[in-house]
């Protein structure tokens, strides 16, 4: 988990969360604007906010994050809205496998300045209700999504995310999470009709020092990647030989992690690419039993 920074810093850096159920009852409008800096949520890079239908966003001089369904999912918070009791966000389990989805662009460019507005609907942070009136940085509201501002007090505190902001490379927001990506129209797993691995998918693990990532990619100009699982461990990178995660035959995570070993599917690559079976791979050395 990236060190967490001080409070004064923190509060002169950024950060942002936000949520995907609308907040009715907003009012007051203050002018927000997108940010131009580098961002990173957990491995995944944000930086484009150009076209992005649910951008970060700036207000009081803190970055404020776009509290969607699949932006919570994918620093490992559950949220829900009803009309009685407004919108709800709790930390999830980290070991649970959640679904991250790109959101639809827009069609056209985002202009740097924007008018957001104040919510006074109610709002429930792991079981705490907020009083956004007496908020210093207030949730506020942007195309009918609720957006957090990343103080320590909601960060660290409340989502237990570690974070850091430098002008080089911008923002870095971690929290440990299991989560899988399906992208460019396919599922990312084995068809049954076509009988082969679709497209591009990708699945991330984050504990502690420890990050495990897999990425799929059976494209007929770009073909089965090979060293395609990539362990980090307090630091140390390892990379088995091998095509792991190919031809799963379920929409899901492309591995499962049980203590020391990783559980996904591995080929070697000879005499040619096909069938690859169930393995396991050692998280501290990488040696790969079929």
């Amino acid at each position: 988990m990236i060190k967490k920074i001080s409070i004064t810093f923190l509060l002169i850096a950024l950060i942002i969360t936000s949520f995907v159920f609308p907040v009715f009852g907003a009012s007051g409008q203050v002018s927000v604007t997108i940010p131009a800096f580098p961002i990173t949520l957990n491995g995944l890079d944000f930086s484009n906010n150009s076209n992005a239908r649910y951008p970060l966003l700036v207000y009081k001089d803190i970055t404020y994050f776009p509290m969607t369904f699949y932006q919570s999912n994918l620093l490992n918070l559950n949220t829900s809205w009803t009309a009685e009791d407004g919108l709800v966000i709790e930390k999830d389990n980290p070991e649970k496998p959640k679904e991250f989805v790109n959101e639809v662009p827009l069609g056209n460019q985002n202009s740097r300045m924007q008018i957001a507005t104040i919510i006074n609907s109610k709002v429930t942070v792991n079981g705490k209700m907020i009083d956004n009136s007496s908020e210093p940085y207030p949730l506020i509201l942007f195309r009918d999504i609720t957006y957090f501002p990343l103080t320590w007090k909601f960060a660290v505190d409340e989502f237990g995310w570690g974070y850091a902001f430098d002008n080089t490379t911008g923002l870095h927001i971690e929290a440990d999470n299991y989560f899988y990506i399906s992208g460019e129209g396919g599922s990312g797993y084995f068809d049954e009709n076509d009988g082969f691995a679709i497209s591009y998918a990708e699945t991330r693990y984050i504990k502690g020092d420890l990050r495990i990532s897999l990425i799929t990619d059976s494209r007929r100009l770009v073909g089965a990647v090979f060293g395609n699982l990539r362990i980090v461990k307090a630091g140390v990178e390892t990379r088995p030989d091998g095509y792991f995660g190919y031809a799963q035959r379920q929409k899901g995570p492309l591995f499962t992690v049980d203590g020391r070993a990783i559980h996904t599917t591995y080929y070697d690559g000879t005499p040619e690419y096909i069938n690859p079976q169930p393995a396991r791979v050692n998280i501290d050395t990488g040696q790969v039993q079929p």
